[in-house]
């Protein structure tokens, strides 16, 4: 009859050992995949420790918008960025709050269209389309687009645009 309590000399080492370094012994578990791994190659995570093929991350999985959306995202902060540059430059008391208030306006409109994802290439985006959509106006109406005033517009706006579409606010 076969004794079910008795160890035997193969059970008594149970502690699994790393899969990329086979000769240490680990309790750690990737927490993914299960597989073993010693802390040398552990890699923490927000949701645990994983092993180093599970915490290789697509871009997705990161959260960077593919570049389609960010080409989306970047066209319909220029449409806002124009049509609000047009507004922005009929009013004659404009100043930076309002300019403040147009790059909040542009980067609102660029994380919408990025599907209300906030990540810093979006911010680039958002700045980007201030500044040009700004700066194609200005040109269209006869003006000098390198006047410190202008500067100014583009420097607030475009920080203001960056912060709101890099999900800073």
């Amino acid at each position: 009859m076969y004794d079910w309590g008795a160890m035997t000399a193969d059970q008594t080492r149970l502690t699994p050992t790393c899969v990329n370094h086979p000769g240490v012994e680990t309790r750690l578990t990737c927490s993914s995949c299960g597989d073993p791994i010693c802390p040398r190659c552990m890699v923490a995570t927000s949701v645990g420790q994983k092993c180093p093929g599970c915490a290789k991350q697509s871009r997705q999985a990161k959260g960077t918008p593919p570049p389609s959306q960010v080409a989306v995202a970047f066209g319909a902060g220029l449409a806002v960025a124009v049509a609000g540059a047009f507004l922005l430059l009929q009013i004659p008391f404009a100043g930076l709050l309002l300019t403040a208030a147009y790059g909040y306006l542009v980067g609102e409109t660029v994380r919408r269209a990025a599907r209300r994802r906030a990540h810093p290439q979006l911010g680039v985006a958002a700045a980007a389309a201030v500044v040009v959509g700004l700066g194609a106006v200005v040109s269209l109406l006869g003006s000098v687009p390198v006047q410190p005033r202008w500067l100014l517009f583009y420097l607030v706006g475009g920080v203001v645009a960056y912060f709101r579409a890099g999900g800073t606010w």
